[in-house]
């Protein structure tokens, strides 16, 4: 018990050290500057700081938020990142243990973190950032592929090319969930043109879905679209309701509250198996039931959204879809 404790936290302080430099990427990423040279420095005063001011987050705890020099709050991004990253670090050697995988869930973290960061900083992603992603989905389909074949070879399992193996290895499905990344995205994307007259995501947000496709395969991709789409929901629910609210669109709110409700009810229906497919008739109503006050809704938000376009609050969908990868990670 002591030997796992002291390996923990050993993982917890590399968490920790590898997230203080995520936020040097980060910031240096957007101020355009090397992220070796020159050493850290305040960003308000630019006074290089000593070795005892970058610890992660003692020095932000010492030194109570503020440049030792300028007496300027410190930004709590540093120790948020850095705590974040050490304790990610610890829940994926948790469940993948001493092994490949927990460095390669490691470095894929810290790939989303920083590009998670940029986005909630300054709305941006990077080329770069989205490129290495899908190069590492690549790259670890490809090491996999390997692997197994090598396991048949020396089992002495014969390998053969069926139309099967071809659509379901892991480079076949790490090259359809890129694709399915791009062309998912870009259709919800450009379908803004219709509410808004402009895209409802950027183009990053697209990178970062051909990423993750190229990480986790088409199928599960999917499911992490979706997963993105009911955090970012959730983040975005008091906004969206304080401003139907302040316009007194009390019929889109109303709408909108019905089909909440009813969506919550039929999916505890479901799941209580009070009603199922078998039950067809019973199940399918209620299916067209939701979908028509699912279409209403949105014909109501998308009228508003013309009629008030003070309202339309943009949100990185970015972090939402990182937020749903590292779920994937962990379970």
């Amino acid at each position: 018990m002591g030997a796992l404790i002291a390996i923990l936290a050993l993982v917890f302080i590399t968490g920790l050290c590898i997230g203080s430099f995520l936020n040097v990427v980060i910031l240096r990423t957007l101020s355009e500057e090397s992220i070796v040279f020159p050493a850290s420095k305040c960003p308000k005063c630019q006074t290089p700081l000593k070795w005892w001011h970058n610890i992660p987050v003692f020095s932000y705890i010492f030194l109570r938020g503020k440049c030792a020099f300028c007496k300027e709050h410190i930004s709590i991004q540093y120790p948020i990142v850095e705590l974040f990253t050490g304790i990610i670090f610890i829940l994926l050697f948790l469940k993948f243990g001493i092994s490949f995988q927990t460095l390669f869930t490691w470095i894929v973290s810290s790939v989303l973190i920083v590009i998670a960061g940029t986005d909630i900083k300054e709305k941006v992603v990077y080329d770069l950032h989205t490129y290495i992603l899908v190069g590492l989905g690549l790259l670890y389909a490809i090491v996999v592929t390997i692997i197994a074949a090598t396991q048949m070879h020396y089992a002495g399992t014969p390998l053969e090319f069926t139309k099967y193996i071809l659509l379901n290895n892991p480079i076949t499905n790490s090259l359809l969930g890129i694709i399915a990344g791009v062309v998912i995205l870009e259709i919800c994307a450009r379908a803004g043109y219709l509410v808004a007259g402009t895209r409802a995501f950027g183009e990053g947000d697209s990178f970062i879905a051909a990423g993750l496709g190229a990480l986790f395969g088409w199928k599960t991709l999917i499911v992490i679209l979706a997963l993105g789409v009911l955090i970012q929901v959730i983040i975005f629910l008091p906004i969206f309701i304080k401003g139907l609210a302040k316009n007194k669109d009390w019929k889109t709110l109303v709408s909108f509250t019905i089909f909440v409700i009813y969506a919550i009810a039929f999916y505890a229906l479901q799941h209580f198996r009070i009603i199922t497919p078998d039950t067809m008739l019973i199940y399918t109503i209620g299916a067209l039931i939701l979908a028509i006050l699912g279409v209403l809704s949105c014909v109501l938000i998308f009228k508003g959204l013309r009629e008030h376009p003070e309202n339309r609050t943009y949100m990185p969908f970015g972090p939402a879809m990182v937020a749903a990868a590292f779920v994937a990670l962990l379970i």
